[in-house]
């Protein structure tokens, strides 16, 4: 009897083992399941403060950015964020009706964003560009019209002063001159776009600094002077004249041998212009190699058309004033005003 005790005692033990075990296991996994719950809602929460705390700009708010929602995967969860967007520039066309003033006609220039091309690259001909301008009628300078379609006379290019050596340049500087012909007649932007296309410059840095040097206006005047002696022939009114003339101004007392061209014919006052800013961009404007820049701004080299653009304005590399016109004519390129409206 005693004996028979002893054996149920143990299979008691032994039974309350085993609940005990059951009852552990049950603890534990109803831990488990607290733990991996508190740890999903954490992630979720997380998951939504990410796009809740992206600056305005992320989150659509910025002018001129338009934000597109997507999903992206951090440690295996997934949430939404913003993606940036850029919308493409606007394409004048007969129906994109976006683009169109109250008449229909197109308010905006054809795109014609052809990369700057590098020094030594081969130069497309004048034709070629002819054919490859985007054409629209789009002109927002109907006053340019005379001038739009009056190109040089043959005797006019063949007095154009040699650049060479004996002004500062590289003796090969004298076969970009030569290529200069003004023979283009078309809209103020299609002239912009040929001139553009011929020398192996971003349209837009045209575009651009025709706003800066005239609004884009060749009846433009500028530098004005008391001196009789700077003045172009005929234009001394008795007390003053001025001295830049053109879409691009070109100045009378640094190129006499342009004038009238440069007051008359839209087509060579661009021509012109970056036929001498491309001898720049190809490191060919030897006397710039002697000029000391602000602290802080490269030396002249090829390759460089935002110095080269600065030359145009004040004749030297990276001085005050170059880096000033360098800058606003910058902002315009960013800003692009040609295609606003009421430009």
């Amino acid at each position: 009897m005693k004996q028979q005790k002893s054996n149920m005692n143990r299979k008691k033990h032994k039974l309350s083992s085993k609940w005990l075990i059951i009852l552990l296991l049950l603890i534990i996994g109803s831990s488990t399941l607290l733990v991996a719950s508190a740890f999903l809602r954490q992630s979720y929460v997380i998951g939504n403060r990410v796009t809740d705390n992206l600056p305005n700009s992320a989150n659509g708010s910025t002018a001129g950015i338009n934000s597109t929602k997507t999903t992206t995967t951090i440690n295996g969860y997934s949430f939404p964020v913003q993606a940036q967007h850029i919308p493409a520039t606007a394409v004048a066309s007969p129906d994109a009706s976006p683009n169109k003033n109250a008449t229909g006609t197109p308010n905006n220039p054809a795109v014609n964003n052809g990369a700057t091309l590098p020094p030594g690259s081969a130069l497309p001909g004048e034709s070629t560009c002819a054919s490859q301008i985007n054409m629209n009628s789009f002109e927002p300078r109907p006053d340019n019209n005379a001038a739009n379609h009056q190109v040089p006379t043959a005797a006019q290019i063949a007095n154009l002063h040699p650049w060479n050596p004996l002004i500062g340049m590289d003796s090969n500087s004298d076969t970009l001159r030569r290529r200069i012909t003004g023979n283009f007649t078309g809209t103020t932007d299609e002239i912009l776009q040929w001139a553009a296309c011929k020398w192996g410059i971003d349209v837009n840095i045209i575009r651009a600094e025709a706003v800066t040097e005239s609004q884009w206006h060749q009846s433009q005047l500028g530098d004005y002077t008391t001196n009789k002696s700077l003045c172009p022939p005929g234009m001394w009114n008795g007390s003053s004249c001025y001295q830049s003339y053109g879409i691009l101004q070109i100045k009378y007392t640094y190129f006499q041998s342009e004038w009238p061209m440069s007051r008359n014919d839209t087509a060579f006052n661009a021509d012109f212009v970056y036929g001498w800013l491309r001898n720049c961009y190809e490191g060919w404007a030897d006397y710039l190699y002697q000029a000391t820049p602000v602290s802080g701004y490269p030396r002249y080299h090829a390759g460089d058309i935002w110095g080269c653009l600065g030359f145009w304005f004040s004749g030297t590399w990276y001085d005050q004033g170059a880096i000033n016109y360098i800058n606003v004519t910058k902002g315009y390129y960013a800003q692009k005003p040609w295609l606003q409206a009421g430009f």
